[in-house]
């Protein structure tokens, strides 16, 4: 009976090596289909960036074009409004969806001959002196023009230009 039992241990042994050896080898199937499957997994997650990508890509493209087209609409408005406003003659204008406004700026002068300019700039007291440099007094150059109606030599008056903006009572939306 020992010699039956050696067989059956034998037998059993063998088994066990061939059910490990399966085991083992289908393992390795089955991590060579896990692996085949990851990659084809991530060839669909490719496939996905690149239609999101050119998706994206469309949207803003989209975008762009619709705010130039309605930009371009806004500026020819907003134009329109501008000739309005300076037809009327008023500086202010409320009305029910917002209002519209005409502030003149500031008044400017260039010196564009300093030397010219430096002969007749002190006697007029147009000019600020600073130790070791005398330089033209921009402000008394502006009031000087203002009050003589004289635009001394060398400097060039640059008149205010009058803006127009407006405003929405959707929110601040100024415009010049």
């Amino acid at each position: 009976m020992e010699g039956r039992i050696d067989f059956i241990e034998e037998l059993l042994l063998q088994a066990e090596g061939a059910e490990q050896e399966r085991k083992i080898e289908m393992d390795r199937l089955r991590a060579d289909q896990i692996l085949a499957a990851i990659s084809k997994v991530e060839e669909g997650m490719a496939g996905v960036n690149g239609l999101c990508d050119k998706e994206v890509k469309l949207i803003e493209e989209y975008r762009a074009n619709e705010l130039s087209r309605l930009d371009k609409k806004r500026s020819w408005l907003v134009f329109n409004l501008d000739g309005f406003m300076r037809s009327t003659g008023e500086k202010t204008l409320r009305l029910p969806h917002g209002s519209l406004k005409l502030r003149k700026g500031r008044d400017k002068v260039a010196v564009v001959a300093l030397e010219e300019f430096l002969k007749i700039g002190p006697k007029l007291k147009l000019v600020r002196s600073v130790p070791e440099q005398i330089t033209p007094d921009i402000q008394a150059i502006i009031s000087h023009i203002k009050t003589t109606g004289e635009i001394p030599a060398g400097v060039e008056f640059i008149p205010a230009d009058t803006r127009f903006s407006y405003t929405t009572n959707g929110g601040p939306d100024d415009a010049e």
